[in-house]
């Protein structure tokens, strides 16, 4: 059975291509929406087949970009900086708070 494609915005100018309703309804609860094939100065996500890389193009460009190895795809994503395990490191001990070192009136610090 053939996978259906489907354009997708959000909601700004930028277009993203996905393949299957699994896929789009992944996309749906991030900020996209289904609609129309990209024109005029919509942008499109583009990834290039063999370093993997995503960009964005402008609509009237893509066909110069696909004979260079990009196809219009998905957008890149969405980094999720709260639970990424290589943004987070949870493994490291909380720093220990840093307290100001008291200064006596002439602004030098005091002796204890």
């Amino acid at each position: 059975m053939a996978r259906t494609d489907y354009w997708l915005t959000d909601g700004y100018g930028n277009k993203a291509l996905v393949v299957g309703a699994e896929e789009r309804d992944r996309w749906v609860p991030l900020g996209w929406a289904e609609t129309t094939e990209p024109a005029g100065d919509d942008m499109v996500w583009m990834r290039h087949a063999g370093h993997g890389g995503h960009a964005q193009f402008a609509a009237g460009v893509v066909e110069t970009w696909q004979s260079l190895g990009w196809e219009p795809s998905a957008p890149p994503e969405p980094v999720d900086v709260l639970h990424d395990d290589h943004l987070v490191d949870v493994t490291a001990p909380a720093a220990e708070p840093q307290t100001p070192a008291s200064k006596a009136a002439s602004g030098t610090p005091k002796e204890k």
